[in-house]
């Protein structure tokens, strides 16, 4: 149902419907009797009738109210002017009924259907705030990851326990993509997501950042201690196989390292190491 009620959709949708009641009638109808000014006044209300579904109520009165005048003035130089025979008085009600119940009508259908969107927009919106897992990996993703940044910089700043940010950016992933396929990309995260759950503590939380980049959060863990971890982490990840275990493939790691002390004013300082870590990276 996702997009179903968006704007565009919802024109498309309508104008089809009111050009399917016209083709429809075309070809049930016999319009051989109709007059020439019958058909204008159809035409006109079918005007009304689109232009009230696709911009709401405000323009559909608007081009009634136009359509109105035109009318109203085309029977007074008929009945003035012309030899051409009026309409009768009952016709010229239906018609103005018409003219002004077709706006309003057609407004209040574009007014739901814009509400509708909106809640679904709105709803939608809300869904994906609340989903901070990555479905490829399993682990949270980064609307999850600065969050549980910022908590654990401020637990740290309280009881002044240690704990570093590791970033973990695969080199070539999209070339890897190109040459081995979607497929291939799914399974080389999944291989490597499962290498960190195995390989780190329970308590280091971890995050895809990226499509190519995770990052994890080393709790009571120093600066000094997070080389032994990239160590077992880049031995580990190097060779991948392929999921037809017919090819190994070298895969290439850039790292950024960054840990908590009482200079820092913010977690987000964090993350800024180590990223200017991870770009300045030499293997």
């Amino acid at each position: 149902m996702k997009g179903f009620y968006a704007r565009k959709n919802y024109y498309i949708i309508q104008c089809l419907l009111v050009l399917l009641i016209i083709v429809l009638g075309w070809i049930v109808g016999d319009y051989s009797g109709i007059s020439l000014s019958d058909m204008l006044l159809f035409g006109s209300a079918l005007l009304i009738v689109i232009t009230g579904v696709v911009f709401g109520l405000l323009p559909g009165l608007g081009v009634s109210l136009v359509v109105m005048f035109l009318f109203g003035t085309s029977l007074i130089w008929a009945a003035f002017f012309s030899s051409a025979s009026l309409p009768s008085e009952g016709a010229i009600v239906l018609w103005m009924v018409v003219f002004l119940a077709a706006p309003i009508i057609t407004g209040l259908l574009h007014k739901w259907v814009m509400t509708l969107s909106a809640e679904h927009k709105e709803m939608s919106d809300k869904f994906e705030q609340f989903v901070t897992i990555d479905e490829t990996t399993g682990f949270d993703n980064n609307r999850r990851f600065f969050f549980e940044l910022e908590e654990e910089f401020n637990r740290s700043q309280r009881v002044q326990a240690p704990f570093s940010l590791l970033l973990i950016q695969i080199k070539y992933y999209d070339k890897f993509c190109s040459l081995y396929g979607q497929k291939e990309a799914d399974h080389l995260m999944q291989t490597l997501s499962g290498i960190l759950w195995n390989h780190t503590r329970r308590t280091d939380r971890k995050f895809r950042l990226e499509e190519d980049t995770f990052a994890i959060i080393l709790t009571n863990t120093s600066e000094t201690n997070v080389d032994i971890v990239i160590e077992k982490i880049e031995h580990l990840c190097k060779n991948h196989e392929l999921i037809n275990k017919r090819k190994k493939v070298t895969l290439t790691f850039s790292f950024g390292i960054s840990s908590y002390n009482e200079s820092l004013s913010d977690y987000m300082e964090l993350v800024q190491n180590a990223n200017h870590e991870l770009e300045q990276y030499i293997q």
